[in-house]
């Protein structure tokens, strides 16, 4: 089937208009990460966005998840549902399109309404990473339910409500579910140029908490032990560990500790980001930490460091199946006219750890725009019916091929 001449095409051409009020309407809701009733607002919203599918939409409970806060301690936290539709032929061959709906943009963020700007671009928290993916996703979908014959095929939505805190969550429904499916599309955006991604580093951030005591500034210094110093001292080497592993990156990103200023600290909590290419280097920066971690746990000194977290997104590369589905994008992008590139990325996605439990996928299906997790977030509008339209032929593509089901 031609994606260009197919009626759905034409039809998605017609919906400009309405995609861009909706996306609107959805970035005015707070889906911080963090603020639950905005998560629970957001899907209530997007159950009734869906609803013109006409398919009952399945609202996934997900488990609580833990955080460690700025005094060490660790505090329990609760999500939004995870939504699902199921159109087609569930016994069908089954591909999974699915991102997610919360933002990093909490309650309190001043960056919490949508402004239009020239050229049809948008700027609003979440208008690209990834309620943008979100009215690609829903509109694309209504495409097909109307105009392709899904009799044989099988095809599931999931939008999630945690992605953006490293899928906590809903890490266990994906374990649980990613072998129902042969491929799958995430709807994260591509980059500003247009690219699509096809491989991304792996991703995790560790937590260094560091105890030392308490102490009077003036009268009992001396029987301190300061762990904001120890940690700074750690802190140290653990930046050294840059350069020395090409595709690895070490980000100090946040050191909390203290409170008055004439009270030696006895708590200081560091938190590190790493970036990694290959299970290689996953190996060695978890070594390297774990090693400095015990280093600095001088007991005899008066100081305790605890190691937490891990590598919770794995590199995702660019392998044969990856490839087979680059194929089948560039068939519908030639039928579209469009010119498709690819490049790759450090930042990671619900893509990598779907790759690495088995499933292939490509994660880029979203619209084009930049300045992700910033007040500068936007959107080229134009990029809305242009996605849901190159999602469509990929897909219809994708199920006309034997062989691509057979991944």
């Amino acid at each position: 089937m031609n994606a260009k001449t197919w009626q759905g095409t034409r039809w998605l051409a017609t919906q400009a208009d309405s995609m861009a009020q909706d996306l609107i309407d959805l970035c005015d809701i707070n889906s911080g990460s963090d603020h639950l009733n905005g998560l629970n607002q957001a899907a209530d919203w997007l159950e009734r966005f869906f609803a013109p599918l006409k398919i009952p939409c399945q609202r996934m409970d997900l488990p609580t998840y833990s955080l460690l806060d700025d005094a060490g301690i660790e505090s329990v936290y609760a999500t939004g549902p995870a939504l699902r539709w199921d159109l087609g032929n569930p016994k069908g061959s089954s591909c999974l399109w699915t991102i997610h709906y919360d933002t990093v943009y909490g309650q309190q963020d001043p960056f919490q309404t949508c402004e239009r700007l020239p050229n049809n671009i948008l700027r609003g928290p979440g208008v690209i990473d990834a309620k943008g993916g979100i009215v690609v996703m829903r509109y694309a979908a209504m495409a097909l339910k109307q105009f392709a014959p899904l009799d044989d095929i099988g095809l599931s939505l999931i939008l999630t409500p945690d992605e953006e805190i490293g899928s906590p969550s809903s890490v266990g429904m994906w374990e649980s579910i990613a072998q129902d499916f042969h491929t799958a599309f995430l709807f994260e955006p591509t980059l500003a140029d247009g690219s699509f991604v096809q491989a991304r580093k792996g991703t995790g951030t560790f937590i260094l908490v560091v105890r030392g005591k308490s102490a009077h500034a003036g009268r009992n210094f001396h029987e301190g032990r300061n762990a904001i110093a120890h940690c700074c001292r750690l802190a140290c080497e653990i930046e050294q560990l840059n350069g020395q592993r090409p595709n690895v990156t070490i980000n100090i990103g946040r050191l909390r500790g203290g409170n008055a200023v004439n009270v030696v600290p006895d708590t200081a909590v560091l938190r590190v980001n790493v970036r990694i290419a290959d299970p290689q280097d996953q190996q060695w920066i978890e070594a390297r930490l774990d090693e400095l971690a015990k280093k600095y746990d001088q007991i005899q000194l008066g100081y305790r460091v605890e190691l937490h977290g891990q590598i919770h997104a794995p590199a995702k590369i660019c392998d044969l199946a990856t490839e087979r589905i680059k194929a089948t994008v560039e068939q519908a992008a030639a039928d579209l006219g469009l010119a498709v590139g690819w490049k790759e990325s450090g930042g990671a996605s619900d893509g990598n750890k779907l790759q690495a439990m088995g499933l292939p996928n490509l994660d880029t299906f979203g619209p084009r725009g930049d300045c992700l997790h910033s007040p500068q977030e936007w959107i080229e509008l134009d990029s809305l019916v242009e996605k849901a339209q190159l999602i469509c032929g990929t897909f219809l593509h994708l199920e006309s091929n034997a062989q691509l089901r057979a991944f």
